[in-house]
């Protein structure tokens, strides 16, 4: 019997190795696995280690050789003799018995990203994205929200925004309007921070623009068209882009709208109030007075400055209901400002409505 059972190990093994051989010329790692640099925090270089080793290696193999290490009958045979394969020029890895209980939870993964912040190690966030990714870690809209904000008090944005261009490997896109709310208003906050003017302007400006290119992207591989499910077209969103150019135009050309996209965006703006006036609505009955704020305090401020720019008196039509949709937002505004119950959100608006 212990002969039997001799052979048979000999024969798995031999059939394990001589699979391990043919399934990649190269390695046997079917895709790339993340590497992490040396962070600040013991703790944080201690998740990534075993998520590396744990999770992301091992769902980088081919499935058979994944299924292996998983297996309670290949348990023994894999202690008895261990298998290393290469996973990259430089690096081998040895497969060994794994219990999925004992493997990183999302909680664990959680608290990755919390340390990144924490630490301000922003350049393990993408690695570590794509490799949550590769393993079927998927994160909510929430928490790409939370993962925007924290960048954005970080000064970190752009970590952001080539995490959104690689969303293939990472799994952040800009679909969701809970995602793509916050990071247009956390570009509006930069760029109000530094009164709409000088080299912040124009970085923000030129963010938020390849957000819309990358908006765009992603749209292309969705199967509704709606205008009210394009983020794009939200008024946020267009008010956004229309207090950066204005702000531009006025800052940088005299207030000549110089490729005439001011007007084009109080256009697309005025276009979209039915819009404006259903979240308006529907945040009168279950938002809160802080998220109507953000969504509003861009559209004011791109129609309050779009007034200044030359060529828009021009067009009685589109001034006549500028002015209009400027006066229903002030008025929103004013009624919100002092029930709202974030101190900086509330600061903001206090700022703009007195400019």
């Amino acid at each position: 019997m212990a002969q039997f059972a001799m052979g048979s190990f000999a024969r798995w093994s031999n059939s394990v190795r001589h699979t391990l051989a043919s399934q990649s010329r190269g390695y046997a790692s079917k895709s790339a696995i993340p590497t992490f640099p040396e962070t600040s925090s013991p703790e944080l270089n201690q998740l990534l280690y075993r998520f590396r080793q744990d999770r992301f290696i091992p769902s980088g193999l081919p499935n058979q050789q994944r299924r292996n290490m998983f297996k309670e009958k290949h348990k023994q045979r894999l202690e008895d003799e261990p298998i290393s394969v290469a996973i990259s020029e430089n690096e081998e890895y040895t497969l060994r018995p794994m219990a999925v209980g004992e493997l990183p939870t999302k909680k664990d993964a959680y608290e990755v990203l919390r340390l990144i912040a924490a630490n301000n190690e922003w350049k393990t966030l993408l690695p570590f994205l794509s490799g949550l990714y590769m393993s079927d870690f998927r994160l909510n809209a929430n928490r790409f929200a939370q993962l925007v904000r924290k960048a954005s008090d970080a000064g970190k944005l752009p970590v952001i925004m080539e995490c959104i261009r690689q969303g293939h490997r990472t799994g952040f896109h800009l679909r969701d309007l809970t995602v793509v709310e916050r990071l247009f208003y956390d570009i509006h906050v930069i760029a109000q921070r530094a009164d709409f003017q000088g080299p912040a302007l124009t970085k923000m400006l030129n963010l938020a623009k390849q957000a819309i290119d990358l908006i765009d992207q992603d749209i292309t591989t969705q199967t509704s068209s709606s205008k009210i499910e394009n983020p794009k077209f939200q008024p946020s969103v267009i008010g956004t882009l229309l207090e950066l150019t204005a702000a531009r135009a006025i800052n940088e050309f005299g207030g000549k709208d110089q490729a005439n996209e001011v007007l084009g965006y109080a256009r697309k703006l005025i276009a979209a109030r039915p819009l404006y006036r259903e979240q308006k609505v529907l945040a009168a009955e279950t938002g809160s007075a802080a998220e109507r704020a953000q969504q509003i305090l861009p559209v004011y401020n791109g129609l309050r400055l779009c007034l200044s720019i030359h060529g828009l008196a021009l067009d009685k039509t589109l001034h006549g209901l500028v002015t209009e949709l400027l006066a229903e937002t002030k008025a929103e505004l004013e009624d919100l400002v002092d029930k709202v119950n974030k101190p900086q959100v509330q600061d903001l608006v206090r700022s703009v409505l007195q400019a």
